[in-house]
């Protein structure tokens, strides 16, 4: 019930924050640019080496590789205990377990996709290159 509690509110928070709604009035005579055009100077260009979007990009790239590997292998392991234990519950529990691992390899190789789809639509910053 406390565990139900807490998720309540922190859902009820976040959601405060996320479409909370500010105006901002500012006139300047300095020359605007759009997220596009200056997106290189905050991550770099992901195709030149020893940028920090390039170091992202391949970070990206190994979790997406690895993610689903790892799921598989760790899915193998805990299906072998459960088998050599023979308990039901076991079992069940590896199949739980297989599902979540599942989703989340699944989100985690979709991640920047999501990021370059959600974030526009809240006026924020994408991905900047990063696939």
């Amino acid at each position: 019930m406390h565990k139900k509690i807490l998720l309540s509110l922190f859902v009820l928070f976040s959601s405060f924050f996320l479409f909370q709604i500010n105006y901002v009035e500012a006139y300047s005579n300095l020359p605007t640019y759009a997220i596009e055009d200056n997106c290189d100077a905050i991550l770099g260009d992901p195709e030149v080496d020893g940028t920090v979007a390039n170091f992202l990009q391949q970070i990206f790239t190994i979790m997406g590789y690895l993610a689903p590997l790892l799921c598989v292998v760790l899915s193998v392991v805990e299906f072998v205990k459960a088998t050599a234990s023979q308990d039901k519950d076991a079992l069940m529990k590896a199949m739980k377990n297989t599902g979540k691992r599942l989703i989340l390899a699944v989100l985690l190789f979709f991640l920047p996709t999501l990021i370059n789809f959600i974030f526009p639509l809240l006026g924020w910053y994408g991905t900047c290159g990063i696939k």
